[in-house]
């Protein structure tokens, strides 16, 4: 952050109790514990009285929050902290940490995170995995597939000439469902005796819209208290929004508490960061040093651990979708992962380095940690022989070999996210163009009609194309239509299949570029992206 000055509390925490620093001794100062969200409620944390400071009391929370008085002037702040709840069981486990950049690519993270990748590289023995393919439009699918090893989308396989891809679970019903009895890998770590920890700044997946998630915690400890409280009040501004505060470093300290907390007891942990660069490509360049320098501080903690480092899905801001390569960053999100020294050069690092150009999805992530957790220790962290992956996951574990090719035809990724190169060739012809765009626009309106969205949603009209290929199958061809409509001006794609009979839809839409504000009027609706709602300007 540019011209700010990093703000110095009145206030310190350290272990467990608040003192007062020597330049705060003429205010009057007070504190109280912000705990822990509400089950199953994302918008909702407590907090208790306010204990007068000084005082010898001990805040047996991680959130605590600070209020000193001089007069009219009032300083606040809110400290972060892991207070360690009941001692686990010393263990020989390896910690594992997944730390998520929501909407970073491959591509983006070689271009905005240099020195880190170095590091990790030359340091840890990293191996930056380059076909890592999104299953899902957004974070909800793609996240659920980490989380779950559950897929709650469908899809097309027109591509690979295959039936629709049927989901594992019902998007909507499960989001009706509270998740606490599904296997969830937090919870599966922590029947094993894993210490948990999650934070993230944006809205969590299982919380998407107005979905249920989990009666119970989540986690042994929790950072979103810390979110919700800062954004509740003005009072934080001083302190946070006006210091040199972000969201992703903040974050970072309180993985880096969590870390080194519960000496001896096994501990995993989530990090996703939404902010950093959900909406701009340009925010995560100055982080560079940032993550770099929680990589070199943090490497004996990390040494022996898996630390595993990836988007959800490549990036969307700024139009990037407008471009063709945009597009297929958005397709390939970052992925790198650290194992423990101990295995560095061993067959396992041999394994993970062969699939560095393989084709994988979440899905073999989750198997992965499975393997981590379930497997692997039986044998030393020594099997590296191919395993069905079944019934704990539905992926391969990138610890292990892996059999049979790896495309979209192998794998559970919809047709229109696939990453291969296919040899498509480009439709030129004005007319056909133009049949092919308002078909669409024709099929993009049906569809709003018939998810009752016509009240809330303008209608679309074929403005111009943007790319046309076409792929020739035996009795008929498959296009790749990417058009522009109005009045939204939004870019949008699917696949049509033309025959003899006609054109046919063979995909579902697909929003390319930013959408804005424009379908504020459908939050929490998965038809968002393709709705400008009739009140929504074309921004």
């Amino acid at each position: 952050m540019q011209n700010c000055s990093i703000y110095d509390p009145l206030t310190e925490l350290v272990n467990g109790r608040i003192r007062m620093k020597m330049k705060g001794e003429q205010f009057k100062c007070k504190a109280r514990q912000g705990q822990c969200i509400l089950p199953g409620k994302r918008r909702i944390y407590k907090v208790t009285n306010w204990t007068r400071i000084p005082s010898n009391a001990i805040f047996e929370c991680d959130v605590v929050e600070t209020e000193c008085t001089q007069g009219e002037a009032v300083e606040s702040f809110l400290h972060v902290q892991i207070y360690e709840t009941t001692s686990g069981k010393i263990s020989t486990k390896h910690d594992v940490y997944v730390l998520i950049m929501d909407s970073v690519s491959s591509y983006m993270a070689k271009r905005s995170l240099p020195k880190t990748i170095k590091y990790l590289e030359k340091e840890m023995g990293a191996v930056q995995m380059e076909f890592l393919n999104k299953i899902g439009y957004n974070s909800r699918p793609n996240g659920f597939a980490l989380a779950f090893g559950k897929s709650i989308e469908g899809g097309s396989r027109a591509l690979v000439g295959l039936p629709p891809l049927v989901p594992d679970w019902n998007g909507t019903q499960i989001c009706h469902e509270h998740l606490d009895n599904y296997s969830y890998y937090l919870f599966d770590y922590e029947k094993e005796g894993y210490k948990t920890m999650v934070s993230d700044d944006g809205p969590p997946i299982v919380n998407h819209g107005k979905c249920r998630g989990f009666q119970r915690r989540e986690a042994d400890h929790q950072w979103r208290p810390f979110d919700l409280r800062r954004k509740d009040s003005n009072k934080f501004k001083k302190s946070f929004e006006d210091s040199c505060s972000e969201r992703h470093l903040e974050m970072l300290d309180y993985l880096e508490k969590f870390m080194h907390a519960y000496p001896g007891t096994p501990k995993v942990a989530q990090t996703w960061m939404t902010r950093l660069a959900h909406d701009t490509l340009d925010d995560i360049f100055h982080a560079d040093n940032h993550f770099t320098n929680f990589f070199q501080k943090n490497r004996r903690v990390i040494n022996k651990s898996f630390f595993f480092i990836l988007g959800d899905h490549g990036p969307t801001g700024q139009n990037i979708g407008r471009l063709r390569m945009g597009q297929y960053e958005n397709l390939n999100p970052f992925l790198m992962v650290v194992i423990p020294a101990v295995y560095r050069n061993s067959s396992m690092h041999a394994e993970l380095r062969n699939k560095t150009h393989q084709l994988m999805t979440n899905f073999d992530l989750h198997a992965t940690l499975m393997d981590i957790l379930k497997l692997q220790p039986n044998a030393s962290f020594a099997d590296t022989g191919y395993r069905d992956m079944m019934p704990l996951s539905k992926g391969s574990s990138l610890l292990r070999q892996w059999r049979g090719p790896r495309n979209c035809r192998t794998l559970p990724i919809p047709s229109e996210f696939c990453l291969c190169q296919y040899n498509k060739t480009e439709v030129t012809q004005a007319a056909l163009k133009h049949m092919l765009g308002h078909y669409f626009a024709t099929q993009f309106n049906s569809y709003l009609i018939k998810q009752h969205l016509d009240r809330s949603c303008q209608m679309q009209h074929y403005k111009q194309t943007f790319l046309i290929t076409k792929l020739e199958n035996w009795n008929s061809t498959l296009y790749d239509v990417a058009v522009y409509l109005s009045p939204s001006n939004g870019l949008f794609s699917a696949f049509i299949t033309g025959s003899k009979a006609g054109f046919e839809m063979s995909s579902r839409f697909i929003r390319l570029d930013r959408y804005g504000r424009q379908g504020d009027c459908l939050e929490g609706n998965p038809d968002k992206p393709l709705c400008h709602c009739i009140r929504a300007t074309t921004s």
